[in-house]
């Protein structure tokens, strides 16, 4: 039947396993078997569940335009209708032109930054990160951190203590709001963009003054490193060897422009 079929491929395509997707709407992987192999359907009030966690519409689902099946498109879908990425033609900084435009300033209603949060948390969640802390680089990491924070407990159930830091310390000296940071503590960084990757390690280098931790990852919304920050070493390669962190990113640069060019 069109919907088992389309619940397997878009399931597969999340590289979720029946068992995943059924914990997550509430029912057991065997019956999420049984829509995939046709031999039962889910319950009509099950389908509003299934699409919201999918990224996609109801008709999508049944078979209608299904064209939102991987979680980088549904980020990019997500983006674009809330105006946070802009396609045209814009100059950058360096002077080069670019099809499109990401302003992360844009994430500005609570129901914005929630769904920023859920894409943080399933990034950290899908790459198995061990780790002790999230925190935020001020000053868009200030809410980053905050919502993936509170989407790690609320769809995974994970406690785990965030924080963010200051540019100005505050009137008693203190650069950390939240959290304090402790000797042997492993934290993920969360961040909007990743270009050079300069400005990361500049941040990295001062959080290490405040306590001797380790960081073990770093996850932002877009790695825009184009083939020459590449080359010349500089971007997530730069900061896994400076510091030993991994970098994830929800979506790249060519993860956009496949998705305007499809």
């Amino acid at each position: 039947m069109m919907i088992g079929n389309n619940i397997k491929r878009i399931r597969q395509n999340k590289g979720m396993t029946q068992e995943q997707v059924g914990e997550v709407i509430g029912v057991s992987g065997q019956a999420v078997s049984k829509w995939e192999n046709g031999s039962a359907l889910p319950d009509i009030q099950i389908l509003p569940k299934l699409a919201e966690y999918f990224g996609i519409s109801i008709d999508e689902l049944m078979g209608y335009k299904l064209n939102a099946l991987t979680r980088k498109e549904q980020f990019v879908k997500f983006m674009l209708g809330n105006g946070i990425l802009q396609l045209g033609e814009f100059e950058l900084k360096n002077w080069k032109q670019k099809n499109y435009y990401l302003d992360a300033e844009k994430f500005t209603t609570n129901a914005q930054i929630a769904k920023i949060g859920e894409f943080f948390a399933d990034c950290i969640k899908e790459n198995d990160i061990d780790y002790d802390v999230v925190l935020g680089l001020a000053y868009h990491g200030i809410a980053f951190s905050t919502a993936t924070a509170c989407a790690l407990f609320q769809k995974y159930g994970i406690t785990s203590d965030f924080c963010f830091d200051r540019k100005v310390p505050d009137r008693k000296g203190r650069k950390i709001c939240g959290h304090t940071l402790k000797d042997g503590e492993k934290v993920i960084i969360v961040d909007d963009l990743i270009t050079t990757g300069k400005s990361i390690c500049e941040r990295i280098e001062l959080l290490k003054e405040e306590a001797e931790i380790e960081v073990v990852a770093v996850v932002v919304i877009a790695n825009l490193e184009n083939e020459e920050i590449i080359k010349n070493g500089l971007g997530a390669k730069m900061i896994e060897e400076q510091w030993g962190a991994k970098v994830y990113s929800i979506i790249t640069d060519k993860d956009i422009n496949d998705y305007i060019n499809r």
